[in-house]
């Protein structure tokens, strides 16, 4: 017999008691999809998926091979995972993580992460805001490597540079050629040079090189007499 609205169970039908029967339409308790006797519980009266209320946010540099990190943002809902998709634009990279390596395809291009929030009930995507990555340029010098004038240079010194900072993206790989009276140094290519006698009354400097993918360029240190 079916039991309408009372406290109890009703074998085929409870539409507003605060028990359990076949249907249970706007009672206290869960909504089941079979009877009492094998019922399935579909569906809690409170649960929700997540909502976005503070989108994620990306930061890191901007140049090819720096490493990217986004936050998850802020949820409702209470998820119990997150999962990470990189764009370049419209198109997919990177792997699920909350971290990315920029490349040179990214150079230029608006750069996001869709962070998707899930809990029991379901998942939520949200997007992050627009990162930029530096256009791809070759090596510019900002300032000059430069021998100190000052020092009193003799054989048996070990001689160095300040300056030769270099812009450009990728970031340049610089090298070092120092020289003496123009000419090269065998073997004299690390950022300091231990002064021999074969300088002794030369002037000494060095060759300072930035490459990077798209391109190369150099400049010249002062030069220094060696006593």
């Amino acid at each position: 017999m079916a039991n309408s609205n009372g406290w109890g169970d009703g074998a085929a039908n409870n539409t507003i008691g605060w028990g359990k029967g076949a249907t249970n339409a706007i009672g206290w308790g869960s909504v089941y999809a079979v009877s009492d006797a094998g019922r399935t519980d579909i569906i809690g009266a409170s649960a929700t998926a997540p909502v976005n209320t503070v989108a994620p946010n990306v930061t890191g540099s901007a140049y090819v091979g720096d490493l990217l990190t986004t936050t998850d943002g802020t949820w409702s809902g209470t998820p119990t995972s997150f999962s990470y998709q990189w764009k370049r634009v419209a198109t997919n990279i990177g792997t699920n993580a909350n971290t990315y390596t920029l490349v040179s395809a990214d150079a230029g291009t608006n750069i996001t992460c869709v962070v998707t929030a899930t809990n029991a009930t379901g998942s939520t995507p949200a997007t992050s805001n627009v990162f930029v990555p530096s256009a791809l340029a070759a090596p510019t010098n900002i300032d000059l490597p430069v021998i100190d004038n000052t020092a009193f240079w003799t054989v048996g010194m070990t001689i160095g540079f300040t300056g030769n900072n270099w812009d450009g993206n990728p970031v340049p790989t610089l090298t070092y050629q120092w020289q003496r009276t123009s000419g090269n140094i065998s073997g004299a290519t690390s950022d300091t040079y231990e002064l021999t006698g074969d300088d002794e009354g030369y002037l000494v400097g060095v060759k300072c090189t930035a490459t990077n993918t798209q391109g190369t360029a150099f400049e010249l240190s002062n030069t220094v007499l060696i006593n």
